[in-house]
This record gives C-alpha cells, structure tokens and sequence, in this order.
C-alpha cells in the first residue's frame, strides 16, 4: 500500500523514452554493486546506470537498518511498491496529484538496501538507503543517510594524571637509634632496599588533540603531550630525643659499616642536627602521531598507530646535613655548624618512532578503549655529581670546599652516554558518554628499560678522611629500568 502523504504515483507516458524501467532483480544488482558517491538523478539513460555499476564492480556495501529522524515521514516500502499499473518500476521521478503538472522531484538511489522514502520538505523527495562503506552527505537538495560517515571533524582528549614510579633503592640510608647512647645507630629510618624512596604518589596532565582527514574517519593525524611532576618536598629527619647518622661502607676496611653521625649524646656534651633528603622527578612527553583505520566501523574499530615520539625524564637527589657542634673536647669548638651538601642528577633524552595498535568499541552510552604501543630510539643520558662543605665557627668566616659525604673529587663531574632502547607503553579506559562528551577512568603504564636514575649514581663506598691514598668513591655511570603507572581521570570531546 502508498502511503497516503505520497498520495499517488505518476504513470509515466510511454512517449518519455528516458524512463528507467527495471525489473527487481536488475535493480537489487545494481544497487548492490554502487558504493560511494553513486547518486543517480532523473534524466539518466539505462546505458549510464549500467556504466555506474560496472565501474564501481566489486565494491558490495555492507546492508544495515537506517533510522530516519523523527521529524521526517518515513514509508518502508519494497522496490516493487514504487511501479506503474503495467508492472513497471519507476524510481526515477515521484509526483503529487494536486496538478497535471505537477513538480518532479529528483530521488537519489545509493548502494544498499533500501530503507524507506523519506519526504525532506515541501518540495523535496529521498530515497534513503543504508550503504557499508561512506558516501559524503549534503549535495544540494539531496541528503544521503550513511551510517558510515562521521560528522565529528576531530577529538580532545583531557586527563589528570595520578601515577606511581618504581622505588629507588640504591640512596643511601638514613639510620636512626636511642639516646643517651654511646653504640652507633643501626635502625633504618628511610632509604637504601627496605625503605626504597621516589614511591610517593605524583600528579600529571595529558592532552591528545587530533582532527580527521577524511570524512569517512578513516585515517586521523594528531599529537599528544603529557607530564608529571613530583612534589619537591624534602624530608627532613630531627633529632627528636634520638641519635641519627647517615651509613656508608668504609673503602679502607674491607666494605665495614660505618656511620656518619648527625644527632649524637656523650658524656662531654651531644651534637643536634637535622638530616634532609630531597628526590626529584620531572617526566615530559610529546607525540606526532597518524592514525588509520584497520578493521571495523567509526564506533567499534582497531586503528594502525604510527608517528615520532620525544621523551625527557630528569631526576634528582640531595641528600644535605647541617650538625651544631656541642661537644666539649673535640677538634671542632663548640657552636659550630657544620653543612655537607651532596647533589646528583640525571638528565635522559629520547628521540624515536613508534608502533602500536588502538581498538575502541562501544556500546550504547558505554565505551571502552585499549591501545598499546612501543617507540623505539635513541636514549642519551647524562649525569652530573657535585658536593659542597660549609664550616661556620661562631664568630669566624666560614670554611667552604668544594667536596661532599659522596660526592668528592674522585667522583665529581659530568658523564653522558648513548643507548638504542625501547619504550614500551599500554594505556585502557572506560568511558560513559554525556552528550558530545564522554567521562572516563582509565589506567596507563609506561617502562623505561635504560634510564640514569639520580640515587644510583651514588657510591656508598668511601674512603675516610683519614684514610691515605684516597680514591673511593669511584665515578659511577648506572641505567637501569624504570616504570610509571596509575589512573587516569579524562574528559573526551569530540567536534
């Protein structure tokens, strides 16, 4: 049956030659067989449909239900449905009744099943077909439905970063005991494998901003950036009633544990200090990146990811004691303060490409993303050692040397070295979209197989001051793997 908004349709005199007339499988051939931008307006010869077909030979659309908008009419209808009293189809031109010479109105036929015949305006007719592959919408007075085509020109992806990077165990340790006592301390208080430094909770941004090169979303090309910082905080450790000292192995004695000490109580007085460590970590990261589409639709797809990836990771590590001379007897006068300053940092640069794979599906308000990927390049690292020694004696100018507990002349300096390495990195998400919008959480790691980490730069061997011939602690040039991970907590745009 006709709808009754379509009122009737026109029998087509036999002396118009240019009719199209087909019967139903011919047409079903034919539409099968177009794709893309295949629209076919009135006024055409049957020699011009069957040219279109045989050009576009061997690119079947995949059929899938179209949905109309709601404030269109829609007729579901059969290709047998739309003919003239003598059998014959006619797609080609649809009239109203309301005058003999009624306006033709143009139908546009693409590649696919054929869903329906939308009434756009007053003076405007659709055929609406669902085709697989995309075919660009909005040519004139004709719209094509495509479930294919994308109407978001690109992306921004917003997240706030709460990661955790491996513990650092190579510091030194930080040891602690009870006073008055006359033995040295020996219960470690933070530091070296048992109290690993650097596993503080650290806070970054990530931005991923991205804009589609073709309309059918098929290949994307975008950059991401990202950083973490750490908080910077040093941690300082008082005496608090208790003897503390700083261990170390003395070079001289076959590797014996000894005992810088800070807080201390004798019979003739007792030293007061404090012991302060400061460890840094500041990570920076930028992508260039193009993306392609492998498998699957623009809702449910596995992407090729491909593009040049620069990474900075700087860490750092300072370890500083400040002692106020108090007793009697001893080489220093009393009153004195005594600062010891050691400093190392590392420097890591990397510059490479990467490869991975991104599969994005969703369902409903839900969505779900899993990519990973692997750059691969050039690491160069560097490390710098410096200390510093400050006496002040009450009422006299103070002493400086250019020395620390660590860092002394046989260590100090700066050392670079290159590495090809590789950087592995997966990244997940669940996503709830609201509107254009989708809220996500998600979890990110990240692994620096051959980075300079500032803490094992440090040799814990030394030579006393006291020992002759001095050449511990040795220059050390350490890279080790490293690793990053945590939450993400993200807002996803799409425009």
């Amino acid at each position: 049956m006709v709808d009754p908004i379509l009122r009737r349709v026109r029998k087509i005199p036999a002396h118009e030659k240019f009719i199209m007339k087909f019967d139903r499988k011919t047409l079903a051939l034919l539409i099968a067989s177009l794709c893309g931008t295949c629209a076919v307006s009135q006024g055409q010869e049957d020699t011009t449909l069957v040219s279109l077909a045989e050009s576009q030979a061997g690119r079947p659309a995949a059929p899938m239900l179209v949905q109309p908008a709601a404030s269109q009419t829609v007729l579901t209808s059969a290709v047998g449905s739309l003919s003239d009293n003598d059998g014959s189809s006619d797609l080609g031109r649809l009239s109203d009744d309301s005058s003999s010479d009624s306006t033709e109105h143009d139908v546009s036929m693409v590649p696919g099943t054929l869903a329906g015949y939308r009434l756009d305006d007053a003076n405007s007719h659709v055929a609406a077909y669902d085709v697989g592959s995309c075919s660009p919408c909005g040519t004139g007075s004709v719209r094509v439905i495509d479930a294919g085509c994308g109407s978001n020109l690109g992306w921004l992806d917003f997240d706030t970063l709460l990661w955790w990077g491996r513990g650092l165990t190579n510091s030194p340790v930080i040891v602690g005991g009870a006073t008055p006592s006359t033995t040295p301390p020996t219960t470690p208080l933070l530091g070296g494998a048992n109290l690993p430094i650097g596993t503080d909770l650290l806070f970054g941004l990530r931005a991923d901003l991205g804009f589609w090169l073709d309309d059918c979303q098929n290949y994307g090309l975008g950059g991401r950036t990202w950083g973490i910082l750490s908080n910077n905080q040093e941690q300082v450790i008082t005496n608090g009633g208790n003897s503390t000292g700083i261990q170390f192995f003395d070079a001289a004695n076959f590797g014996q544990t000894n005992y810088y000490l800070v807080n201390r109580s004798t019979a003739n007085g007792a030293n007061t200090g404090t012991i302060g460590v400061l460890n840094e970590l500041d990570v920076f990261s930028g992508e260039l990146y193009l993306r392609s589409r492998l498998i699957g639709d623009r809702t449910n797809r596995t992407d090729l990811i491909t593009g040049y990836t620069f990474l900075r990771l700087d860490s750092g590590y300072r370890l500083q004691s400040s002692v106020l001379n108090g007793i009697t007897g001893d080489p220093i006068p009393n009153g004195t303060v005594t600062t010891v300053t050691d400093q190392f940092t590392t420097y890591n640069t990397f510059h490479g490409g990467h490869i991975g794979l991104s599969n994005n599906m969703n369902r409903g308000r839900f969505g779900f993303g899993l990519s990973g990927k692997v750059a691969l390049g050039n690491m160069e690292s560097s490390s710098k050692v410096s200390g510093n020694n400050v006496v002040q004696p009450p009422n006299l100018p103070a002493v400086t040397q250019n020395v620390g507990l660590f860092a002394l002349q046989s260590n100090q300096g700066t050392f670079t070295q290159n590495n090809f390495t590789f950087i592995p990195e997966m990244n997940a998400k669940l996503r709830y979209r609201v509107g254009r919008a989708n809220l996500g959480v998600g979890y990110s790691l990240i692994v620096l197989p051959e980075v300079a980490m500032a803490p094992s730069q440090i040799d814990n061997y030394l030579d006393l001051p006291s020992a002759p011939n001095k050449v511990s602690p040795y220059p050390k040039f350490n890279t080790e793997a490293y690793f990053l991970h945590g939450l993400d907590l993200g807002l996803t745009f799409n425009f």
